[in-house]
Order: C-alpha cells, then sequence, then structure tokens
C-alpha cells in the first residue's frame, strides 16, 4: 500500500512539472509583429514587466498593471486592469454600439477589461458588472458568476 501511495505522489509531482513547463518566460522581441504592435498602438509609453509564453498563447504583463493576452497567432484576446480604464484606442477595437451601451448604462463606470472571445465580448466594468456582447456588439446578459 505505501508503494502505492509512493507511486500515486510521483504521478502527481510529474503531472505537475509537466504542466509548468508549458508557460516560459521570453523576452517583449519575441513576440509575434503584430502583438508587438498592438502594444506599440496602445501602450507605447507603458513598459513590459514580464512576458510569458504558452502552447497556445502570450501573457503581457505592463508597469501600470494592464495585462494582455495574445493568442498563438498574435492577435490580441484579452486586455484587463482591475482599477484603470482600458485605453480609447482598445475600445476602438470593438463595435461602437458596446461603448454606447455602457456610456448610457452606466456612466458612472468605466471599462476595465474586454475579452475578445469566440461569442462575442466580455466588458468588466469599474463597479465589477461584466456584460457580454455578441461578436456584432448586441447586448447578451450580464454575467453572474
Amino acid at each position: 500500500m505505501k508503494k502505492l501511495a509512493f507511486i500515486f505522489g510521483l504521478l502527481a509531482v510529474a503531472a505537475t512539472l509537466t504542466s509548468c513547463e508549458d508557460d516560459k518566460v521570453i523576452q517583449e522581441k519575441d513576440l509575434p509583429g503584430n502583438a508587438k504592435s498592438f502594444l506599440q498602438a496602445n501602450f507605447s509609453n507603458v513598459g513590459v514587466t514580464r512576458v510569458e509564453k504558452d502552447r497556445n498563447s502570450y501573457d503581457v504583463y505592463l508597469e501600470n498593471g494592464f495585462e494582455i493576452d495574445f493568442k498563438k497567432s498574435g492577435d490580441w484576446d484579452e486586455v484587463k486592469n482591475y482599477s484603470l480604464p482600458v485605453p480609447s484606442t482598445v475600445i476602438a477595437l470593438i463595435p461602437e454600439n458596446v461603448s454606447g451601451y455602457v456610456s448610457e448604462n452606466y456612466p458612472d463606470q468605466f471599462i476595465t477589461g474586454i475579452n475578445n472571445e469566440h461569442f462575442g465580448y466580455e466588458i468588466d466594468l469599474s463597479n465589477g458588472v461584466e456584460l457580454i456582447f455578441s461578436p456584432d456588439g448586441t447586448f447578451q446578459r450580464i454575467d453572474h458568476d
């Protein structure tokens, strides 16, 4: 029985180590071109503190607390910060009716996160509300996770 427990323990450690191998710290210069262009266009005056790469994505951490996730292709996937508004240049990349809906229905709030999902957009507001929109920017629902 002790041998069996020992074997399961070794397997758990091996699985943990294998999953950790997926995340690799890389240099900003090693990002795909479109990811570097996105950073230059939207966060040109903010330093990058860390870039991590895994099999399917890149996570970029900025000095001002923003985290930007890019797909393997280098296309942006998510921009988030829990205390600062997402730059207007990023908001301009999503359908205009999304920002219009936020302005009209949440005039005292600002967008702290945008997640570009296959089903549309998840928008995080400064009050903690998460709004779900279709790909064309039509409001769908409030997400109550």
